[in-house]
């Protein structure tokens, strides 16, 4: 599922592609994804306007017209952007197109039709009503910050960063990696978490999507000390090679290492 780094990645891509272009035309291919809007509605708030700037909350991306209301995708289990001339078909599971007057098209991908596409007049309107904790990358999200979120819940550490409410951004896979590199157990409950052990798994949720987003959320890429390389049946861990663990925690499958992890 897209997190935190990959929305980034989506972010800089419609960055370098699609802004100051007029919309000349929106196609909705499935009216499935729309989120509290209509076809027309869609159509008539974009068309004939273009995207100014984007900006980015979590696992959610706002596309800004010079005026309200903005653009929200977001992207479930298998959204993507494709951006290319207007005479070359979609992608397959192409849900919406915003064709541009200059002749290029932005195509929303998303193929189990889990992501939606959304407008909404105000971002910070947005995000209170979706009850969206701090952009886990916020720079006023300091560790203070983080650990006052975690105070007073009672669930294992993974479910707690996966928690929306708490923080944004961080799902399955980058909760795994955060984990691994803080040498802290999915298994840990907060309460039995000390300063010290939040510290290290706040560090290392910061270092972590940091890293991803400089290589552009592309696993292979990432240092051959993360987990997310071997993240899969029969894993080994890339610091002891002893062979990977798996559970059910918050009803996701998790990856850890019980020799590294305590």
């Amino acid at each position: 599922m897209p997190e935190l780094p990959d929305v980034e990645r989506f972010k800089m891509y419609v960055d370098a592609t699609s802004l100051h272009q007029t919309v000349a035309r929106v196609e909705v291919r499935d009216a499935a994804v729309l989120s509290g809007i209509a076809r027309e509605a869609l159509r008539s708030s974009l068309e004939n306007r273009a995207f100014e700037g984007t900006s980015r909350h979590g696992k959610f991306l706002f596309l800004h017209p010079e005026f309200p209301p903005l653009l929200v995708l977001h992207f479930g289990m298998t959204g993507y952007l494709d951006y290319a001339r207007c005479d070359r078909e979609p992608p397959k599971h192409t849900r919406v197109v915003f064709e541009f007057a200059k002749g290029y098209r932005l195509a929303y991908v998303c193929q189990r039709k889990l992501g939606n596409v959304a407008l909404a007049d105000d971002r910070k309107a947005f995000i209170e009503q979706h009850r969206l904790g701090p952009d886990a990358l916020d720079e006023q999200f300091v560790f203070d910050a983080f650990a006052e979120r975690l105070s007073g819940r009672r669930t294992g550490i993974k479910s707690a960063l996966m928690d929306q409410a708490v923080m944004a951004g961080v799902g399955n896979i980058y909760a795994d990696e955060v984990l691994y590199q803080a040498g802290i157990a999915p298994q840990r409950r907060v309460p039995d978490l000390d300063e010290a052990a939040l510290r290290k798994v706040y560090q290392a949720m910061r270092r972590v999507l940091k890293t991803a987003i400089r290589h552009k959320a592309e696993v292979s890429q990432f240092p051959r000390t993360y987990l997310l390389r071997r993240r899969e049946a029969d894993g080994r861990c890339p610091g002891c090679d002893n062979e990977l663990k798996t559970a059910r925690i918050g009803g996701r499958g998790a990856y850890f290492c019980p020799h590294c992890q305590r």
